[in-house]
């Protein structure tokens, strides 16, 4: 009987057990429950609050939550999109590869990874788009996540700089052409300057031959010259250092100065067969206009040039016309024309370079890069008119002020084309080297002209001390011994401010030029000195003989 009672008693506490284990076990399902409900909520708050485009669906595709990014990407209203939308007919999805890899998430279960470009707000986007599978313990369900993030500034980038890539990669390879140009363009002049001058070392040479080899050195180093100062004006544009100085000047005068100079180069050049013509506005009289000449002279000069360069027969023309405060200039000449697909490509550093016919004609290129670099510089425009067989002409123009329209004559002689007799006027040359000197006297020999010689800046203060009753006209040389051509300029300036100094310096650089001018100087030549400009220098500032 005790054990019965002993035996009920224990199963009463089993039971007990039982119904206290199922009640904590349910509990703890709640509890479960609870904690995971809250976990998707956090999570959900999470998920609205992150930047990528984010929606989840159902196992069949249909939208169930869509987080405010993805709303703003793709311009709706959740309202438009939760349990009425199936991503899998999408509309901006539509056609495209994220349509596929949606279809094979829901369908086949498969996730996938990938960056794709669709447009969206009437642009192109790229994307990067990532398929997920979600399994719920409280719906014991599935369903699918699919995340969009917008990576078009990082596409972008890599565009760039494969695109950076792609253009330094040419930039070197045309810039080996270029050297290689440069090393046959700089050899060739200096293999007829040495090769020449050492048959003209030869006492018994004939003089007519002499004469011929004098012409070839001359030349030569003219080509060896002007491909040196191109080399230094791309890198002076280039770096910024290209400094514009504006004054007042005749239109008429300069562009008639670059008609002179290459209607004597044509002749040299052996084509005086091609027609070269000047035409200015009728009507106008002489036009003056404020930009800077000496860059404005430089691009007519490199279109002449190249213009010449490439006309066989037929002719070559050159003008301008006036517009209202803007000067517009042409050259136009019958060459063989230029592919219209090319007519930007001439312009451009290296790239302009046609290797075939640089062989031909000559050259490294650089002279259309130059002009359009100086252009950019005036805030001026070219445009280019050309095909193939018809010729090419270059039009510009250069917003110079126009301070004076007036009835003045053209004059088409330079002060080379007359007589010259400056017998009774005398100059104070500046020079330490005696080859420069001789150099000068010879130039100067035709116009009869005193020359009073110094050999640096302290004995030229001491001269003009001495003798500035009679000199006229001082050239200076810049770099000297004891003193330098700046401060020599300025004491004999003291000494006679009337007195005109041009400078005559191997310094080209346009500070070099404005320090000189500072020091007192009334105009300058830069080495090599081309014989015409100094004298037509000379005769503008030489003072009148009473």
């Amino acid at each position: 009987m005790e054990n019965n009672e002993t035996r009920q008693s224990l199963l009463d506490e089993i039971e007990k057990l039982k119904h206290t284990v199922e009640q904590l076990s349910n509990k703890l399902h709640q509890l479960s429950q609870n904690s995971e409900k809250d976990i998707e909520q956090r999570l959900a708050i999470t998920i609205n609050n992150i930047p990528l485009a984010i929606i989840n669906t159902d196992r069949h595709g249909y939208i169930t939550a869509a987080n405010p990014a993805f709303l703003k990407v793709f311009d709706m209203q959740a309202s438009d999109l939760i349990d009425k939308q199936n991503i899998k007919f999408f509309e901006p999805f539509q056609n495209t590869e994220l349509q596929l890899k949606i279809v094979e998430l829901i369908d086949d279960k498969l996730p996938f990874d990938i960056e794709l470009p669709f447009p969206t707000q009437g642009k192109d986007t790229f994307f990067r788009c990532r398929g997920l599978i979600i399994s719920s313990k409280v719906s014991d369900g599935l369903s699918f996540i699919l995340i969009i993030g917008d990576v078009s500034k990082r596409k972008l980038t890599e565009h760039e700089l494969i695109k950076a890539l792609g253009k330094a990669e040419e930039s070197d390879k045309l810039k080996t052409a270029f050297l290689a140009s440069m090393s046959h363009e700089i050899r060739t002049p200096m293999n007829h300057i040495i090769g020449f001058t050492e048959f003209l070392k030869e006492p018994e040479l004939p003089e007519n031959e002499r004469e011929e080899y004098s012409q070839i050195v001359y030349e030569s180093s003219h080509v060896l010259l002007r491909l040196i100062e191109d080399i230094i004006d791309i890198a002076k544009i280039e770096s910024g250092q290209m400094n514009i100085n504006k004054s007042v000047f005749s239109v008429n005068e300069l562009v008639a100065s670059a008609f002179r100079s290459f209607n004597e180069l044509r002749n040299k050049q052996h084509k005086s067969h091609i027609r070269f013509l000047i035409k200015t506005p009728e009507n106008t009289g002489t036009l003056y206009i404020k930009t800077d000449a000496m860059r404005l002279q430089q691009i007519l000069s490199n279109i002449l040039d190249n213009a010449f360069k490439f006309t066989e027969n037929g002719s070559v023309e050159i003008g301008f016309s006036a517009s209202e405060n803007n000067v517009k200039f042409y050259v136009k000449d019958t060459g063989p024309g230029i592919d219209p697909d090319k007519h930007e490509l001439i312009f451009k550093r290296f790239r302009q370079l046609d290797y075939s016919s640089t062989k031909k004609y000559g050259g490294t290129g650089l002279g259309l890069s130059i002009v359009k670099g100086l252009l950019d510089l005036l805030e001026g425009e070219i445009h280019l008119e050309s095909e193939p067989g018809k010729g090419t002409t270059f039009r510009f123009t250069i917003p110079g002020l126009i301070v004076q329209a007036d009835r003045l004559r053209i004059n088409t002689q330079t002060i080379a084309d007359k007589p010259i007799n400056w017998s009774a006027y005398t100059f104070l040359v500046v020079e330490d080297e005696r080859t420069n000197y001789n150099l000068l006297m010879i130039m100067l020999r035709p116009t009869k002209a005193k020359l009073i010689w110094a050999k640096d800046g302290h004995e030229a203060v001491e001269l003009m001390q001495t003798h500035k009753d009679i000199i006229d006209l001082v050239l200076m040389d810049i770099r000297l011994p004891i003193m330098n051509g700046y401060d020599a300029t300025r004491m004999i300036k003291k000494i006679n401010p009337a007195v005109p100094v041009i400078a005559q310096t191997a310094y080209a650089m346009d500070v070099e030029v404005g320090k000189a001018m500072e020091a007192g100087c009334n105009d300058y030549v830069t080495k090599p000195i081309d014989r015409y400009l100094l004298l037509d220098k000379i005769s503008l500032h030489l003072p009148a003989k009473k």
